[in-house]
């Protein structure tokens, strides 16, 4: 008995480590490789006159139903268009432009293999 309650001990607290390496699709990430983001328009740290529109695409690794983006710290709806190479064109537009001050561009995503990203980049708007 007492050899019985410490193999089930094990196997539980063996399923508690794995349980926090696993992917959002269910199944045990062994690597992954995170998504990235790229060609951004505007590009980090580019100064504007104002700013309403930007865009960018994802690596072919990205699931494009993870993709979040934040402007300001206020979450966006974005266009996400899947390519043929199975890369993503994500572009966003604020409802009014920006006149002055920062766009802090923020995007999340995971991977088809389970890995998050985050990316982040700033616009300054100048006069």
């Amino acid at each position: 008995m007492k050899n019985s309650l410490f193999l089930l001990g094990l196997l539980m607290s063996a399923n508690a480590i794995a349980g926090a390496r696993t992917g959002h699709h269910g199944d045990f990430i062994v690597t992954c490789h995170p998504p990235k983001f790229m060609q951004e328009k505007p590009l980090d740290n580019a100064q504007v006159s104002s700013f309403q529109e930007f865009e960018f695409m994802t690596s072919d690794n990205t699931d494009g139903k993870t993709i979040k983006v934040w402007v300001n710290n206020k979450l966006l709806d974005v266009d996400i268009v899947p390519l043929a190479s199975g890369h993503y064109r994500v572009k966003g537009k604020l409802s009014e432009p920006l006149l002055e001050g920062k766009a802090w561009i923020k995007v999340t995503s995971e991977s088809n293999d389970g890995c998050n990203a985050l990316r982040a980049w700033n616009v300054y708007i100048k006069k």
